[in-house]
């Protein structure tokens, strides 16, 4: 998959319009250093605390299956990466607070820190505020990107994250290194993965 058909699926999965330095970024190629381990990873962006519950987020957004999961492609690195070296100063500062705000809310509903609750209470809260976040955008439709209730945004580094990664390109979705044949109405077999182009 192409990085512009990345970006349009991303818009199409969260409901939502991508900022425009988002999208330079991933167009230019902003990729983050890869490390293997969470436990070895330094967040460039966000705290070490902050950095684990952004991993914790991903895995729950896209968990492991029988394709990899957002810890196994690095979503959390590649969204502190593009949060620290792609954004401007403002939507850097409106990503901290709102990253802040997030886990703050999760401190205050559960009593405890986001990555100190079960895997349980972490999807309840995640899916709560993805409900609410996807209310608001129903109700304000031409809700500005600079706007958008942080989830959201945030959901959709993580899906633009794993949808330009190397390891979900070439073995998650069909790939064809080298163009072949433009076939305009291929028809659908039942089964096949959808075309990284």
């Amino acid at each position: 998959m192409d990085r512009r058909e990345a970006i349009k699926r991303t818009a199409l999965l969260t409901g939502f319009a991508i900022s425009a330095s988002t999208i330079s970024a991933v167009l230019q190629g902003c990729q983050p250093e890869a490390k293997s381990n969470l436990a070895e990873w330094t967040p460039k962006f966000f705290s070490q605390d902050e950095g684990i519950a952004l991993a914790e987020i991903g895995e729950h957004i896209l968990p492991a299956t029988d394709t990899p999961g957002a810890k196994d492609v690095l979503t959390h690195e590649f969204v502190d990466h593009m949060a620290s070296v792609c954004m401007t100063p403002e939507e850097q500062d409106r990503f901290k607070k709102g990253m802040v705000q997030l886990l703050a809310d999760y401190q205050t509903q559960g009593g405890k820190a986001f990555i100190e609750a079960t895997a349980e209470e972490q999807f309840a809260f995640l899916n709560e505020q993805d409900k609410a976040a996807r209310t608001l955008i129903e109700e304000n439709p031409d809700l500005p990107p600079e706007e958008a209730p942080f989830f959201l945004s945030l959901k959709q580094m993580i899906l633009l994250g794993y949808f330009t990664s190397e390891k979900v390109g070439t073995e998650v979705t069909a790939y064809l290194p080298i163009p072949g044949e433009n076939i305009a109405c291929m028809p659908y077999e039942e089964g096949t993965a959808a075309w990284t182009f």
